[in-house]
């Protein structure tokens, strides 16, 4: 079964999806064997989900994050109130110095994307 069964479905994966983006290859090389779907089609379906970069913005995780996610499936995420406010600036304080985004992926993660999935106030 494919994500093309669900074409409306949206899921937001927390903490940059933990260890998907990871072990994307891993899990859809076992799935296509399984199914015998092209691996590609799987991990589409894999990159179709969004991703919130929340507690996950630190040098080891965007990397792998960003060359695995669509561009515009990266969500800014804080988790707050869970997380306290001082490990929340700490995590944004990570994304606002990451070194790999220009300008227009700043954007996309700080509000376009969530424009995008919610569709619900354009221009706001």
């Amino acid at each position: 079964m494919s994500t093309a069964c669900y074409p409306h479905l949206k899921i937001i994966l927390a903490h940059a999806g933990g260890f998907v983006p990871y072990a994307s290859y891993r899990m859809a090389g076992a799935i296509a064997l399984e199914t015998s779907r092209p691996l590609e089609d799987v991990l589409d379906d894999f990159r179709s989900f969004s991703f919130d970069t929340a507690l996950s913005s630190t040098p080891a995780a965007l990397p792998s994050l960003l060359a695995f996610a669509k561009p515009g499936h990266v969500l800014f995420g804080s988790d707050w109130p869970f997380a306290p406010s001082a490990g929340v600036g700490l995590f944004a304080g990570m994304l606002d110095a990451y070194p790999g985004l220009d300008d227009a992926g700043r954007d996309a993660i700080d509000r376009g994307s969530a424009e995008r999935l919610f569709g619900r106030f354009p221009g706001a």
